[in-house]
């Protein structure tokens, strides 16, 4: 996410182990890489181009294994030029990390649908959910 865009949404199959790996080639290459490369001015939340000026991308994570894995790390240093390094990940403070924000409207919204009863409709609507999130939400930093 940034103050413009969202990313597209990644949803994990059940059962799937999420190490560096998996993160790297599904959710880094794909996902996030898709995202960082649009440069439209228009179009939906999940069309927009994230930033202005990619030089200005700042990609923020926390410390799961996946994401301090030494390839991982090595992956955004190709990818990314003002990454952070794991040994300067900021705190787990919520003002500090939107994520949790954004996440936590997400699951007010999806918690406020009809029950899902099967797993292609809880996707579904997790996805619907997100792609509705209102972009006044992250010009304003949630």
């Amino acid at each position: 996410m940034s103050h413009r865009a969202l990313s597209g949404l990644h949803i994990i199959p059940p059962k799937q182990t999420i190490n560096g790996a998996y993160y790297r080639d599904n959710i880094l290459a794909k996902t996030c890489s898709d995202a960082t490369n649009r440069t439209a001015n228009i179009g939906s939340i999940l069309e927009g181009s994230m930033l202005a000026d990619m030089s200005d991308f700042l990609f923020m994570q926390d410390g799961a294994p996946p994401h301090t894995a030494n390839l991982t790390q090595r992956w955004f240093v190709e990818h990314f030029p003002r990454f952070q390094r794991k040994v300067e990940l900021l705190g787990n403070s919520q003002d500090l990390n939107p994520i949790e924000n954004l996440w936590s409207m997400l699951k007010d919204c999806v918690g406020q649908m009809a029950n899902a009863t099967k797993l292609e409709d809880l996707i579904l609507q997790v996805k619907s959910a997100w792609a509705d999130i209102d972009p006044d939400i992250l010009e304003f930093g949630l």
